[in-house]
């Protein structure tokens, strides 16, 4: 089963792609909450958003793997699942 995303007029997100990072940026259009950043390196995946009690930021830290299988998750239904990788 695979999702699909239909974009509306006002919905927002960004992707930059630096020399040594990819950023996506996502808005909420509603406000009611800060935007959230997905950077990924050679270093692995982190995913970050304001948090304005904390005044900092919350931070994600994910393997390239782990990120993989999260995407990889959402194409499935419930249930548990076991990820095989095939040398190319």
């Amino acid at each position: 089963m695979r999702s699909k995303v239909i974009l509306k007029s006002g919905e927002m997100f960004t992707n930059e792609i630096e020399w040594e990072e990819t950023i996506t940026t996502v808005l909420d259009d509603s406000g009611r909450h800060e935007d959230v950043q997905l950077f990924i390196d050679d270093h692995g995946v982190f995913i970050r958003q304001w948090n304005e009690k904390a005044k900092k930021f919350d931070l994600i830290e994910l393997t390239h793997k782990m990120y993989h299988e999260l995407i990889e998750a959402m194409r499935h239904k419930e249930g548990a699942y076991v990820t095989r990788y095939r040398a190319v």
